[in-house]
């Protein structure tokens, strides 16, 4: 069966390489047809003059097309073969930049037209000509680390008789980082540990002795308060006041799936604004090596998007193992996660509940919910779903209401606290499960 996948894979890059180079486009086809017929069967056979010249004229101008494609073609290859790129690139999803490469516009050549997309990484090209040349202008698609560019240039004439194409690599690092939307900031409501900020009836005694109780057998002497003793006859001391403060360390994690692109914006965000706290550790799927500062966020976070299938999600419950160490008191766990549920749903699951199972008492993990928008329209069909892809300027496009509700619940269900972020709106909702299940 794999041998059987190998071939039909081989075959399918063979029968693409093949279509791209063959010259002809169906108009160019139905030119040349048509031609011929009018040159030989009308204007030669039957002496019709006008038929004669339109089938010479026609033929004509399908041989020049093809003359001046193929030979710019062949030029534009060899020119543009193994080349080898200028600084990395540091770009960020959503945004059009200039990559400083360019190319002749050819004006030089009559009838050629020259184009050309990218291949890997995704993104949307854009010609600018300046001064007869042609400048590319991109906008990613998606985040990722990539260390060639893949270029798919299309020469062809300008009445799209011919057309051409190969591909292009040049040896260049990229870096794409996560589109933040309208997300600008983004107050992640912190845990609570034992400090001495604010004054709390359940918290851990850590405080000034400001409270009072009664006293007991072997309570200190000198923390009985004897004026309050001579009014009421009752022995009362002083005890530490119960107080909670924000914790001062998060662990942060990010788990790749489907629709995974505004989870990476929101937790790039979180980075970027100090959310997290002063000390955080950011771990993602698809990375072996933690975050502890932005620029190394930057880099996990452009990594995950490369994670297979069967590992999406699976490396959380060792980052919560190695990241919360001693029994996690004095740290915090927020989870970015994709609206759209997938593999990744259950696994995370399971690393939750083994986290809080009796055996292993830490502290309760925060799930951030993260999409660009939510939809309550029925769903489309599947010949929609195949005749839409996603948007170029790296939005995913609204979540449908059921698909975040059944990853809230789910979530909810390991007893978790779930918030709920839209990055194409820029809001973050408290009370995420509340309002999935109002629309859903």
């Amino acid at each position: 069966m794999a041998r059987l996948r190998r071939a039909l894979v081989w075959l399918r890059a063979l029968a693409k390489r093949a279509v791209d180079l063959f010259p002809f486009t169906p108009l160019g086809l139905l030119l040349l047809a048509g031609s011929a017929i009018s040159l030989v069967s009308y204007g030669i056979r039957r002496i019709d003059l006008v038929l004669l010249v339109m089938g010479a004229v026609g033929l004509a101008l399908g041989a020049l097309a093809l003359l001046f494609s193929t030979v710019t073609a062949l030029v534009m290859w060899r020119a543009l073969r193994n080349r080898q790129g200028g600084e990395a690139l540091r770009l960020e999803c959503g945004y059009a930049t200039r990559t400083g490469f360019s190319v002749s516009n050819l004006w030089y050549v009559p009838m050629v037209k020259l184009r050309w997309t990218w291949v890997a990484p995704e993104a949307t090209v854009t010609l600018v000509p300046v001064r007869r040349r042609l400048h590319e202008e991109i906008v990613p698609a998606r985040r990722g680390l990539y260390d060639t560019i893949v270029r798919r240039v299309e020469v062809g004439d300008a009445f799209g008789f011919t057309r051409i194409a190969f591909e292009s690599t040049e040896r260049r690092a990229v870096r794409l980082a996560p589109s933040v939307g309208n997300l600008k900031q983004m107050h992640v409501v912190r845990s609570i540990a034992g400090g001495d900020n604010l004054s709390h009836p359940a918290g851990p005694p850590e405080g000034e002795r400001a409270d009072m109780r009664h006293y007991a057998p072997g309570d200190p002497i000198k923390f009985v308060l004897w004026k309050v003793y001579a009014r009421t006859r009752e022995l009362v001391i002083r005890t530490p006041e119960r107080a909670i403060s924000p914790v001062r360390q998060t662990v942060a994690y990010l788990v790749a799936g489907d629709g995974d692109e505004p989870a990476a914006g929101a937790a790039r965000v979180a980075v970027d604004s100090g959310a997290l706290g002063s000390e955080w550790v950011l771990g993602a799927d698809g990375s072996h090596e933690v975050a502890k500062a932005a620029p190394q966020a930057m880099e996990v976070l452009a990594r995950s998007a490369h994670t297979a299938d069967a590992q999406r999600g699976a490396g959380l419950a060792h980052f919560l193992s190695t990241a919360t160490p001693g029994g996690g008191a004095v740290s915090r766990a927020v989870v970015f996660v994709p609206a759209t549920p997938g593999p990744w749903l259950d696994r995370v699951v399971a690393a939750v509940r083994a986290r809080s199972s009796p055996n292993q008492a830490m502290s309760p993990v925060e799930f951030v919910v993260c999409a660009d928008g939510i939809s309550r329209a029925p769903k489309p069909s599947l010949l929609a779903r195949l005749a839409f892809t996603a948007k170029a300027d790296g939005a995913q496009g609204p979540v449908h209401a059921a698909d975040l509700a059944k990853v809230v619940s789910a979530l909810s269900a390991s007893r978790s606290r779930v918030l709920i972020v839209d990055r194409a709106a820029g809001r973050v909702h408290a009370e995420g499960a509340a309002r999935v299940m109002e629309v859903s």
